[in-house]
Parts: C-alpha cells; sequence; structure tokens
C-alpha cells in the first residue's frame, strides 16, 4: 500500500540519517585514502576451498604454483589469501599473533616471501571480535600489535571479520575505523577488506575501507540468490577504490569445500562482473575443471568487471517478485534462505567508452526464453538497435534490436557486449 511504502521510505531516511550523524561525530576520524582498489581486486581465497582444516604452508605455496602455471596472474589474479584458522595463540611476552606451527613451521615471514617471489600479492585474515570464526585468537584489544604484525608480515590485503564482536553500526564502526587508521600508520599499503555481512556496511564503507561484505556466505544456490537481491539494491555506494562485495566465488571443480554446478558458477562469475564485484577465487586450482578454467580466463568478462568506469549496475528488468532487503536479512539472520524464485532478470552495466555490458539470467528450474528488447536498448542509450557480441561464445552477432535467447534452468546466463551501431561508408 501507499502508507506501507511510505513509512518504508521514512524507516530508510531515519537509518540514513543516523549513520550520517555517526560519520560526522569525533568517532569517523579520516578517510581510508590508501589509494587502492581503484579496480575491484581479484585473487584467490582459501576459504571457500581449503576451508578451516586444509590451510597451511605447503597448500598455500602449491595454489601459488598453480595461478602462475595456469597464467591467472597474468589476468590480474594477484592476491593468494589466507582466511581463517592460520593462527594457534598469542606471544606470552609480546602478544603478537603467532601461526600455527604444524601448518606453518617456517613461520608467516616464508610464506609470504614466496608468494612475492612469483610477482603476486599475500593476503591475510583477521576478527575484530576476541576470536575468530574459527575460534582462533581474535583482534580485539590487539589492533596496534596485529596491524604492524601483519605489515612485518608483508602483507598487501586483509580481510577483518565480525564474528564474535559487537554488532551495532556504532561498535562495529569504531572498531573498523580503528584498525583502519593503524593500517594506514604502519605506511604500507594493505587492501582493507571489511567483513561484516550486513548491506548497511555500504553506506558509510567508502570511509571505512576498500571493499565491505554485504550479506552473509554464499555456499550455494539459496544463498547466491540472496547475495544478489541485496547486493543490486546498493550499487550507488560503490566505485573506484570502495566496493560492494557479495562474497567470493564458488568453482565447480571436485576437491573443493564448496561448490555448485558449472553452469551456475558461471552465472555467478556473470553477475559478479555485472556488480563489479571483488573476483575471488575460492576453487581448487590445483585440479580445475577446463569449464572452471574457461570461466575464471575468459578476459573479455574479466574487462566488464575491471572497466575503467568502475560502475557496479543493477537489473534493467525482471519478473522477480518483490523483495525487500529487510526481509533477505531477516531470513539470512535465521539461515533461511528460500529456494531461489521462478523467475528471470536483465542486467545492464555502462562501460567506459559508451559500450554496455547486458547480463541475463534464469533462476527458475527450467529453460526459460529471456527477451532483450528494442525498449532496453534504448534504456541504454542504443536508439536503432546494437551490435551484439556474445562473450561466452566470444561471437559477434551483429546489428540486432532484439534479441530472443532460451536459457537453461537452475542459475543459467548469458552476457553480451553492447556497442553502437558502427556505419560503414
Amino acid at each position: 500500500s501507499l502508507l506501507w511504502q511510505g513509512l518504508e521510505r521514512l524507516a530508510e531516511t531515519m537509518r540514513l540519517l543516523a549513520i550520517a550523524l555517526t560519520l560526522s561525530s569525533p568517532l569517523s576520524g579520516a578517510a581510508l585514502e590508501n589509494g587502492l582498489g581503484r579496480l575491484p581486486p581479484m585473487g584467490y581465497s582459501t576459504w571457500n576451498d581449503l576451508g578451516c582444516n586444509n590451510v597451511g604452508a605447503d597448500s598455500i605455496k602449491s595454489v601459488a604454483d598453480a595461478l602462475v602455471a595456469r597464467g591467472l596472474d597474468k589476468l590480474g589474479y594477484k592476491y593468494i589469501n589466507i582466511d581463517d584458522c592460520w593462527s594457534k595463540h598469542r606471544d606470552a611476552a609480546t602478544g603478537a599473533l603467532v601461526p600455527d606451527a604444524q601448518k606453518f613451521p617456517e613461520g608467516m615471514e616464508v610464506v609470504s616471501k614466496y608468494i612475492h617471489d612469483k610477482g603476486l600479492k599475500f593476503g591475510m585474515y583477521t576478527d575484530r571480535g576476541l576470536w575468530t570464526c574459527g575460534a582462533r585468537p581474535g583482534s580485539a584489544g590487539h589492533e596496534q600489535i596485529d596491524a604492524q604484525t601483519f605489515a612485518s608480515w608483508g602483507v598487501d590485503f586483509l580481510k577483518v571479520d565480525s564474528c564474535n564482536a559487537p554488532r551495532t553500526p556504532r561498535e562495529a564502526m569504531t572498531q573498523f575505523m580503528t584498525f583502519r587508521d593503524l593500517l594506514n600508520a604502519t605506511q604500507r599499503p594493505i587492501f582493507y577488506a571489511l567483513c561484516g555481512w550486513s548491506p548497511w556496511y555500504a553506506e558509510v564503507g567508502e570511509a571505512l575501507g576498500n571493499s565491505w561484505r554485504t550479506s552473509r556466505d554464499v555456499n550455494g544456490m539459496r544463498e547466491l540468490w540472496s547475495a544478489v537481491a541485496i547486493n543490486s539494491q546498493l550499487a550507488r555506494f560503490a566505485g573506484p577504490g570502495a566496493w560492494n562485495d557479495p562474497d567470493g566465488l564458488i568453482g565447480s571443480s571436485p576437491g573443493s569445500r564448496v561448490m555448485i554446478q558449472p553452469h551456475q558458477s558461471r552465472m555467478q562469475f556473470t553477475l559478479w562482473s555485472i556488480m563489479s564485484a571483488p573476483l575471488i577465487i575460492g576453487a581448487n586450482v590445483l585440479a580445475m575443471t577446463s569449464y572452471d578454467v574457461e570461466t575464471y580466463t575468459n578476459e573479455e568478462v574479466i574487462a566488464v568487471d575491471q572497466d575503467a568506469l568502475g560502475r557496479q549496475r543493477t537489473i534493467l528488468w525482471e519478473n522477480c517478485p518483490e523483495r525487500t532487503t529487510d526481509t533477505l536479512i531477516a531470513l539470512a539472520e535465521q539461515n533461511h534462505y528460500p529456494e531461489p524464485p521462478q523467475c528471470q532478470q536483465l542486467w545492464a552495466k555502462a562501460l567506459l567508452g559508451g559500450d554496455w555490458a547486458v547480463a541475463l539470467v534464469n533462476w527458475a528450474t527450467e529453460p526459460q526464453e529471456v527477451q532483450l528488447r528494442l525498449a532496453n536498448l534504448q534504456q541504454m542509450g542504443f536508439e536503432g538497435g546494437a551490435d551484439l557480441r556474445d562473450l561466452w561464445a566470444k561471437k559477434d552477432l551483429g546489428i540486432h534490436q532484439s534479441l530472443f535467447v532460451t536459457i537453461a534452468g537452475a542459475g543459467g546466463s548469458e552476457m553480451y557486449r553492447v556497442r553502437p551501431r558502427r556505419l560503414f561508408v
């Protein structure tokens, strides 16, 4: 009803006002201003692949070897990020974090050097709470020594999680800002990735970090729908140096802790590129299937994600049911993720130079026809049709005023580059 819509707008206004007042308080300090993340970061993280039990120096070195051997580094995948479960305890004398001696017998500096010697960047993980999600020591009360430790180890990327930590926006922002300023004080450029699993971070993220998680972990298609539905509402907050992060990529290669079907993994990659999201691989790069290799090495799709204009775009057309971010968040808080709805979407993203990228996705269980209509092209500024290129088939399709495509069910997708009509004399 109109009354309900009015109340929702009022609630949104009050939330933004409260956050603005918080940021204008003495808590806010200086912005991040580290000059990093002008494009969404690309790399690999251990969490979706190795999880907690299998992370260690040998596995990290093997990942770095495989990443370079496959040429992924040449495509922009530079970060090798160690997620949770690397630490054991704190040094009794200094209070510094100590790596698990069984997993990292030579210490973290050796791993850092190995990664850097390959021309890659080294990423690590901590938590703003007393304990990490994997019950390792967190950084609460030890922020200064931890920031100095990470800098001394040559860390280039730091993910700060939010398990076992205060959940209110003011307390969370205070902790994240403290870490932000201490990282800046080390004078080492460190990409600062916040992980608070909530869309409200987007409203203040640019002042806090280089990226921020907007939803909870993606472990399958249900969570994927939730993450995409939430992140689609946040495009206005993202841009160079500051990115919405709907979570890492999930592959279909065997051996990873988390996997989805090959075509679903490709749909995720397509949507992440349209949303200018970080492209952090969570697949088994040591035994990656040819399909996953084809997905993650498609330079034309990567170029959409890495476009210098830096605009996250969103849904141009859909027949999906109405939903609210608050409802999606409430369900996620209860760890309840409904099946994706039986619907389709058309996403569009403006690119530097006047081209657009378009993604057609099918969330329904059965194949469905999805249409790119002339009206959609006109919304992008192409009045008389446009020149289309299929990015996954790597094939020019010629001039079209519309396109009708049957897309596979349960996570099928197609992606196109839309260019102005080129007239030759």
